[in-house]
Parts: C-alpha cells; sequence; structure tokens
C-alpha cells in the first residue's frame, strides 16, 4: 500500500512545491506569468489549464519545474526561489500538526507519507547542489538551494 500511495504522493508532493515557486511568481509581479510543469517542459507537454496567470501543464511523472518570463529583480527572484520550498516545508508542518490529532489507520499512514515525502522534497531542493550532467541536459540545473545562495551572494 505504501507504494502505491507513494506513487500518487511523490508527483503531487513535487506539483504543490513548483506553486509556491508560481505563487511567488505572481505575488512579486503584476506581469510576470509562471508555467508549472509535471513532467517534461517539451512541446509534448501542452498546457492543460491556467488559475489567473498560473498555467499548468501536467503530465504524470516525478520531476517538476516552474519557468517564468522576463528579468526579476533580486527581491522577486528571492521569493519566487522560496516560494516552493516555503509550501512544501507548510505541507510538511501541516501534516506533523495533524498527526498530533489521534488519527489511525489510513490516515495517520497517509499523514506520514506526505510528511516524509515532502520531508525528502524540502532537503533535496534545499541543498545547494547541480545534478551532474549524466542525468540528462534537463537534470543539470541548479536546486533551489543554489540558487538562492548564489543570489544571495551576488551584489
Amino acid at each position: 500500500m505504501n507504494i502505491v500511495l507513494l506513487i500518487f504522493i511523490v508527483p503531487l508532493s513535487l506539483l504543490m512545491h513548483e506553486i509556491g515557486h508560481g505563487i511567488g511568481t505572481v505575488l512579486t509581479s503584476k506581469t510576470h506569468h509562471a508555467h508549472i510543469y509535471l513532467g517534461d517542459t517539451g512541446e509534448n507537454n501542452k498546457e492543460n489549464f491556467r488559475i489567473g496567470r498560473l498555467h499548468f501543464h501536467v503530465q504524470w511523472a516525478f520531476t517538476g519545474w516552474c519557468r517564468w518570463g522576463g528579468a526579476l529583480n533580486k527581491r522577486q527572484s528571492f521569493f519566487i526561489l522560496i516560494g516552493g520550498p516555503l509550501m512544501t516545508a507548510f505541507i510538511m508542518t501541516t501534516c506533523l500538526l495533524l498527526l498530533r490529532l489521534e488519527i489511525d489507520g489510513w490516515g495517520r499512514t497517509l499523514l506520514v507519507i506526505i510528511a516524509e515525502t515532502n520531508f525528502l522534497v524540502l532537503l533535496f531542493t534545499l541543498i545547494p547542489n547541480q545534478l551532474p550532467r549524466w542525468f540528462g541536459p534537463r537534470w543539470s540545473f541548479p536546486s533551489d538551494g543554489l540558487q538562492l545562495l548564489r543570489l544571495l551572494m551576488s551584489k
């Protein structure tokens, strides 16, 4: 049962993380649109729907991205980059708080898996790293943590 839950929870957790980046985009700019991808960012992942300036390109996958166009200032970049980890931390914390309630059975299992998955997403995205090129061209992208570190160290 845990494997089945992970097949659904990992993609949904990644989608929520990317929505956090998208919310950061639309809150810090009056003109930027955020394109939120679950899966490939290529031509074969067409826009499924949109909510305001959030455009969703969703396929069932274990990777996620958020793209925005145009120049950003340092403050905008910071809030966009931190938006994903903040959303992930919010989901994880909410699940941990709900676990303090006396929830048993599958509900407790679901909350634990969601909390653990989001902890791993948070950890993986905040550790400053760049995946090696042998993962493929789309995988050699710097983590949120590395992008934040570079931003904070820039003039």
